[in-house]
């Protein structure tokens, strides 16, 4: 596989769903630390700097990846969504992702489509934690592989 062009958006370019359901966060020049309230769900989102033509061809997008690390297993990422405009291109649903260390998952969208409006990753996570630092989440970037 040769990839076209691989973006990446730093985590200071997160978006919350809900802020109401956050306790903190701080954007540091290396990452965004969010601390949820405990027993709430909520949705981070990242728009990917997105190249759709590139000589004149129509990318394809392969697959998507965060880096991120968390505070316990108790505060986990539970699905990684993908976008192309308003239309949903993939769901990874059921996770449970809580790695104590800087960790890089990588999600295939299945068929590879073309990408025509601009790609977001939603992620989807759930603080369970009974402490603050139970309840931490820490994102360095999110990216995505294009094929031409």
């Amino acid at each position: 596989m040769t990839l076209a062009k691989a973006m990446w958006a730093h985590g200071h370019s997160m978006v919350i769903e809900y802020p109401d359901r956050i306790k903190s966060e701080w954007k540091a020049g290396f990452f965004y630390r969010v601390v949820g309230k405990p027993g709430t769900t909520n949705w981070f989102h990242f728009a990917i700097p997105t190249p759709v033509i590139v000589d004149g061809n129509r990318l394809a997008i392969d697959s998507v990846m965060i880096r991120f690390r968390s505070g316990s297993v108790q505060a986990d990422i539970t699905n990684v969504h993908v976008y192309d405009g308003e239309t949903k291109i993939a769901s990874h649903d059921g996770l449970n992702l809580s790695p104590s260390s800087w960790n890089w998952p990588r999600y295939e969208v299945p068929g590879k489509p073309e990408i025509k409006w601009g790609v977001g990753i939603s992620i989807g996570v759930r603080f369970e934690g009974a402490t603050d630092a139970n309840n931490t989440l820490e994102f360095s970037s999110v990216g995505a592989d294009f094929l031409p």
